[in-house]
């Protein structure tokens, strides 16, 4: 008996629902495994992690820069990029958030992370998102576990992206330019 699958029209609307999905999961992870000083975005009563429990376990430790590659990638698939174009710039989105992901996590190496925090502008204390520049350079911590999750986070979101178009009911109409 063949299996048939669920016919999608609208592919990018699919990119963003699994980005979403996959940012819920970053999100609990957050919640429910960091404490509020680690992370930027969360308040002392948001987070539920104590530091010493983790309910994700070492996993909890990665989950996150998978899900970053991952649902950057859907994103700027389903925001950025005409529908039509789906296939010529799938390729250059991936390794494009694979390359600045890594990049990132490269950069949290002691003598790249302090040279970088030494170059970052006094006038960044004073804009919002800005200020922690320096800080996230200093305190973070390169761990070759994430580059490797980058890696599979960048992998996952292909492999998503072109299962989808394969269910794809649409046909572009138009040429990409």
């Amino acid at each position: 008996m063949k299996h048939s699958h669920p016919q999608i029209a609208h592919p990018g609307a699919m990119f963003f629902v699994m980005a979403v999905v996959a940012m819920i999961l970053g999100i609990v992870v957050y919640l429910l495994d960091r404490q509020a000083q680690s992370v930027y975005f969360m308040s002392d009563w948001m987070a539920l992690g104590d530091g010493q429990n983790s309910v994700f376990g070492l996993l909890g430790q990665h989950i996150p820069t998978f899900v970053h590659v991952y649902t950057f990638i859907l994103l700027t698939m389903a925001l950025v990029v005409p529908e039509e174009c789906y296939s010529k710039y799938l390729l250059p989105v991936c390794i494009g958030w694979f390359a600045l992901d890594s990049l990132f996590e490269i950069a949290q190496l002691d003598f790249i992370a302090q040279r970088i925090a030494s170059w970052v502008p006094g006038w960044f204390a004073n804009v919002p998102f800005l200020e922690n520049t320096a800080s996230y350079f200093v305190n973070s911590i390169f761990d070759v576990l994430d580059l490797l999750s980058i890696g599979l986070g960048t992998l996952a979101a292909y492999v998503t992206i072109q299962i989808i178009l394969k269910r794809s009911t649409h046909s572009a109409t138009t040429v990409c330019q």
